[in-house]
């Protein structure tokens, strides 16, 4: 048999199978499982469901996302049944609604509601800079642009002390003391209309921000220090320290889940939910 025979008989096997599965498929009946319309298939082929073709779908599936911990109440409360469970994790902090999580035994646990509790601009842009290494102009700018957020010491202070440190951009930094009421005193040389002067500034080596943890959350007290280096040549480097932010974060979470599990009447789990 020389190749075209060869290829010819193999088209037509091809195209008879086809004829026969097309055949079994035609000869198949919608049948119901569990109220979902299917058809069963030849052998070695999948069972189809035409669940889509139904006015309404035979239970709630899917995951929605909310923006804000008052819409995710809102629609826990909205979907909530016996067997709704609420999951929370600190880091990220994110909560999850499980509403099918168990029905007398498993539940399908495809069917919830999401609040990622997304982070305030605020506390993004202080953490962003924490430990940041700046020149003492780049961290006044900082600073004064983030004035409104600084609690203790006061505006003004604070903001004379930024503006000093803008100035004195060209000053060579010698040394710098600690001082009993908590701010360190820097000793710098500048040249004034030809002669070498000394001069001083001092610094709070701590002060105190109040921003909110959470897009339109409350406002949480985080201590801030601020550090500093004097490298070779004068050159001041100055840079925040957050103190313990990952505390505050921790307590921003813990009331957040007071607030929800007051809202929805549901106790918080802990953890993830299964996949």
């Amino acid at each position: 048999m020389n190749n075209f025979a060869i290829e010819e008989a193999q088209t037509n096997a091809a195209v008879t199978a086809q004829l026969a599965s097309d055949l079994a498929v035609s000869q198949q009946k919608v049948q119901y499982i569990n109220g979902a319309p299917v058809l069963i298939l030849p052998s070695g082929m999948n069972v189809k469901t035409f669940e889509t073709t139904m006015l309404e779908p035979l239970r709630k599936k899917g995951t929605v996302t909310l923006n804000d911990a008052e819409s995710f109440v809102a629609v826990v409360v909205d979907q909530k049944t016996d067997y709704t469970r609420l999951f929370s994790t600190i880091s990220p902090p994110t909560f999850t609604a499980v509403f099918n999580h168990n029905a007398d035994g498993a539940g399908w646990g495809d069917h919830k509601a999401q609040y990622n509790a997304p982070l305030a601009p605020e506390w993004k842009a202080w953490t962003g800079i924490d430990g940041k290494k700046m020149n003492q102009v780049e961290i006044a700018q900082f600073i004064e642009n983030n004035l409104v957020d600084v609690v203790e010491p006061d505006g003004a202070t604070l903001l004379e002390i930024c503006r000093t440190l803008e100035a004195k951009k060209k000053v060579n930094f010698s040394s710098s003391i600690r001082l009993s009421d908590g701010t360190n005193q820097f000793t710098f040389a500048e040249e004034i209309q030809g002669s070498a002067q000394q001069g001083q500034l001092s610094i709070p080596e701590l002060f105190v921000i109040g921003v909110p943890v959470f897009e339109n959350g409350e406002k949480w007290r985080v201590d801030v220090r601020l550090r500093y280096r004097i490298e070779e040549g004068g050159r001041l480097v100055m840079w925040v320290e957050l103190v313990r932010p990952h505390k505050v974060i921790e307590e921003a979470v813990k009331e957040l889940r007071a607030r929800i599990a007051e809202g929805t009447g549901l106790a918080i789990l802990n953890g993830t939910p299964s996949a």
